[in-house]
């Protein structure tokens, strides 16, 4: 598992430079007011996933060491065709959401759906490399199209954004299906009711809990755009994808804990390996937070533009939030893999609520920086109930989520891995 562990980080290392490299490409190319369009769009587009993640999402990764692969795959895809034809509703009947770019939001929502399909089945099968492999080259090949339209073609447009997502959505559906298809049977295996029916069962409160953290969030760039206008969104979404990068660790070990417990029966070993990764996180993410927080303003104006003076502003206050949200990361998958997903929905469900009464009343008074503050607020909301939950829910206490001996030997051998790796 550390092996897995190993890889993943490293990837996702390479995945968050290249996140950043995009943020300055679009942050200088496009200004605070396109950056806050680009934001935009990659919200809608999320929300369409939230409608295709029921079943393309964590139901294949846990279903895929229980059922067919080849069920499960046509399960997915026939899922994302209903998926698409309800997002068209959703267009219909919310007219925030029919904006200029939703023809191309549809379309991108559509690909993106069928590489998470190709690559839930991939983590199910802990198949990591392959995964992070798919993972990295969409990004590298966005970046690369992205350069192709700045810098050759020099059409700085929104329309230069969608059209290079488009190309890596392509590629990265064809690589993930290519590495997918030697693992299927041969023969075609059709899925029942029963097998949607219980896709759907664990899916929906998986979806509930991820529809509530999008609006915990996402709501903030809605309300921002609202009150403040799209320009305030963009220097937002430069804090909040510069923080959130920090979230790295957690979700790089998060995404192996999931696929580990999730095939395993005991609940205690499961707690107690969910409990090891969390001080792991702690330890990575709050120096992390430390360094971003101590950037002069200069390189960050120098990097982003003179638009985004107020990003470190932004980062301190949600420094809190951030390792708060990073060891809810590992909370969280930790009650997903064990079939708990009421839990992570309700603690989601709280976190909106914060969002909400906080949302309305800081972002109103405050603007950027009210923003920043309820996020953070909702963050820790999240982990709190999820760390109240565990300890009432499993033998573990709260005086083991205290750093021990036990854990930094443990850290020694981790990165005697890395370094021999």
């Amino acid at each position: 598992m550390i092996g897995n562990i190993i890889n993943t980080v490293s990837t996702r290392i390479s995945l968050a430079v290249l996140s950043i490299v995009l943020l300055l490409l679009n942050s200088n190319f496009l200004g605070s007011e396109g950056l806050g369009t680009v934001g935009i769009i990659i919200l809608e587009i999320t929300i369409y996933l939230l409608i295709s993640n029921v079943v393309c999402g964590g139901s294949l990764v846990y279903f895929t060491s229980r059922k067919s692969a080849n069920s499960l795959l046509i399960a997915a895809y026939t899922w994302i065709v209903l998926s698409a034809a309800l997002y068209y509703s959703l267009l219909l009947l919310i007219p925030a959401l029919d904006s200029e770019y939703a023809n191309a939001i549809l379309v991108l929502g559509f690909l993106q759906s069928a590489i998470g399909a190709n690559l839930g089945l991939l983590a199910g099968q802990q198949r990591f490399k392959t995964f992070n492999f798919v993972a990295l080259m969409q990004a590298l090949v966005q970046i690369g199209a992205l350069c192709i339209f700045y810098f050759v073609l020099n059409d700085q447009s929104i329309d230069a954004f969608i059209q290079s997502t488009f190309i890596a959505y392509c590629l990265a559906f064809i690589l993930s299906f290519a590495r997918l298809i030697p693992t299927l049977e041969k023969q075609i295996i059709w899925p029942t009711l029963k097998l949607f029916k219980e896709l759907i069962q664990y899916g929906f409160y998986l979806q509930i809990a991820n529809i509530t953290q999008l609006l915990n969030y996402r709501l903030n760039y809605f309300l921002l755009d609202y009150f403040s206008g799209r320009a305030t969104v963009g220097k937002l979404m430069a804090g909040v994808q510069l923080s959130e990068g920090l979230l790295l660790p957690s979700k790089s070990i998060g995404a192996v804990q999931y696929a580990k417990i999730s095939s395993q029966k005991s609940k205690e070993n499961a707690a107690r390996l969910s409990l090891i990764l969390l001080k792991v996180v702690f330890l990575l993410t709050l120096p992390l937070v430390a360094i971003l927080m101590l950037i002069p303003e200069v390189i960050y104006t120098g990097l982003l533009g003179s638009d985004f003076n107020e990003t470190p502003i932004v980062i301190s206050f949600m420094s809190v939030g951030i390792v708060a949200l990073a060891c809810e990361v590992i909370l969280s998958r930790f009650f997903a893999g064990t079939g708990q997903q009421k839990i992570n929905a309700t603690s989601s469900s709280i976190g909106l609520v914060v969002t909400v009464i906080a949302g309305f009343s800081l972002i109103t008074e405050l603007g950027l920086i009210g923003a920043a503050i309820c996020a953070s607020l909702s963050y820790l909301s999240i982990f709190l109930f999820l760390f109240y939950k565990m300890i009432a829910t499993t033998d573990v206490r709260g005086g083991d989520f205290l750093l021990k001996k036990q854990d930094f030997i443990y850290l020694k051998r981790v990165f005697r891995k890395v370094r021999k790796s």
